[in-house]
């Protein structure tokens, strides 16, 4: 008698799924906003343990679509860029690093050193390193947490053919990045060397702005890439 099959039916792939899945928890403003929505609705309509899964896995999903948008619906290379690394931090936010592994293994494969790497303080938690291809670029993403929950993620990648748009530079401390926002991240970006450095988060009220910005400060002052020869 011949093995049994793979087992395709609806309560062996949920089996399959809980037992394969990467799983992690979901951030606190995430969270938090579920739990609004909850407590927003009637009485007459209450939200009970499956209402509450199936508004959470609906959110979840609504974020994977985001992720996956195409990339390549305009040829402005910024632009192209940007929603590229907003998509690929997106990714991190539903499932994590696809490999979180030590500075020096990610910086040698992705061939750009890091002389310097800011590992994190009182306010920002360090995650995860791990190679990226964005855009037909390689590079290096480092992942953080921040007390209030937001995932910081930097990137940097070779800056060839991409310019940082004036028209966005804003003042922070002594450099001048170029602010950018849609869809509801906030993305500085800066040419160091000859890289282009991105810093992603949710972050877009007034307030978060601010601290967004304060993040930026301690990535760029701690953080040097290098030519990894």
């Amino acid at each position: 008698m011949s093995e049994r099959g793979p087992d395709f039916s609806d309560e062996g792939l949920s089996r399959r799924l809980a037992s394969e899945l990467p799983r992690h928890r979901a951030p606190a403003h995430v969270r938090s906003a579920v739990m609004r929505a909850a407590a927003g609705r009637s009485p007459r309509t209450g939200w009970g343990p499956a209402a509450f899964a199936a508004a959470a896995t609906a959110m979840a999903v609504s974020l994977l679509f985001i992720a996956i948008l195409p990339t390549s619906l305009t040829s402005d290379p910024v632009e192209r860029l940007l929603r590229a690394v907003v998509a690929e931090h997106m990714r991190t936010v539903m499932w994590g690093a696809r490999r979180p592994d030590i500075i020096p293994a990610v910086t040698e494969e992705a061939g750009i050193g890091l002389a310097r790497s800011f590992s994190g303080d009182d306010r920002l938690t360090f995650l995860a390193a791990e190679t990226v291809f964005i855009d037909r670029r390689r590079g290096v993403a480092l992942h953080y947490r921040d007390v209030d929950g937001h995932l910081i993620t930097y990137v940097v990648l070779p800056g060839q053919g991409v310019g940082v748009p004036d028209r966005k530079r804003v003042q922070v401390d002594r450099w001048r990045p170029a602010l950018l926002q849609d869809a509801g991240f906030s993305t500085l970006m800066w040419k160091q060397a000859d890289f282009v450095c991105l810093l992603v988060s949710d972050m877009v009220s007034p307030t978060d702005v601010q601290h967004f910005k304060e993040y930026f400060v301690r990535v760029r002052t701690a953080t040097e890439p290098v030519p990894n020869y």
